[in-house]
This record gives C-alpha cells, structure tokens and sequence, in this order.
C-alpha cells in the first residue's frame, strides 16, 4: 500500500511540475496572458454590481456583471479601437490571477456567437481617463472604473 502510495504521489508531482513547466514557456513565449484583479467599479445602470481584470500592459479589460443570475464578462479594448467581444458562458475567477492562451481564448467572436446572452454594442463604447462604458443590446449601460 505504500509504495502504492508513493507511485501515485511521484506521478503528481511529476504532472503538477510539467503544468507549471508548460504555463511558464507559454508566459515567455507570449502565448499566454495573465489578467489581473483591478480595485475599481463596474456600475450597471449606475448599480454597483461587478468586478474587472486587466492584462500587464493595462490595454484589455475583462469587464465582469453581477446583476443577473449567470455572471457575463465583456473583453474590452482600452487603448485601441478594436471592438468589444463577448466572452459568452465563461468569467473569470474573482480573486485569482487569470492565464488566457491565444491558441483557444475565451473571449473570441468565433467561439462565442451562439453563448452570447446580452451582446454589446460595440458603437457605443466610450474610453476616457480612467473608465470606460458601452451599452448592451438590452439598453443596459456598463461602466467600468478605476
């Protein structure tokens, strides 16, 4: 039994080191981004109800809402003009730090057109200073700040 034990406990290990080992090459090589926990406000309506992350470089934002019964996460573009996506059915994790590869992102238009439950309206996003707002295709108003 104990050394059944230590057969199980040395293959953990080895997979625990190879994960942190494949995370680690990715972060260098670019392929993978880590978002961050912002202190801010996402306001929904003006209601307090969500949080954000940010990528290292502070350009991407993952706008999370709280107000409805399944969370909804937007990735929006601070520094650039590109458009908002949908992250459909996934969020973040709150409180963790949040590694996303670009081989199978979360947030693409291609992946999510279906899982979308509240689309954004691209248009309509305002960048200024520190916040940012866009309307959603229910007239809902979301602004994040920090």
């Amino acid at each position: 039994m104990k050394k059944v034990l230590k057969i199980v406990g040395s293959v953990a290990l080895a997979g625990l080191l190879l994960g942190v080992f494949v995370l680690l090459y990715s972060t260098v090589n670019r392929s993978t981004k880590w978002y961050f926990r912002v202190n801010g406000q996402v306001l929904v309506d003006g209601q307090t109800s969500g949080y954000m992350h940010a990528n290292i470089d502070r350009t991407m934002l993952l706008v999370t809402r709280t107000d409805r019964e399944k969370a909804e996460t937007y990735l929006v573009p601070v520094a650039d003009r590109a458009a908002i996506l949908d992250c459909g059915e996934w969020s973040p994790i709150r409180f963790i730090p949040n590694p996303v590869g670009d081989g199978n992102p979360p947030c693409s238009a291609l992946t999510n057109l279906a899982k979308t439950s509240d689309a954004p309206i691209s248009s309509t996003l305002v960048r200024a200073g520190r916040f940012v707002s866009f309307s959603t295709a229910s007239g809902k108003k979301i602004k994040a700040q920090w």
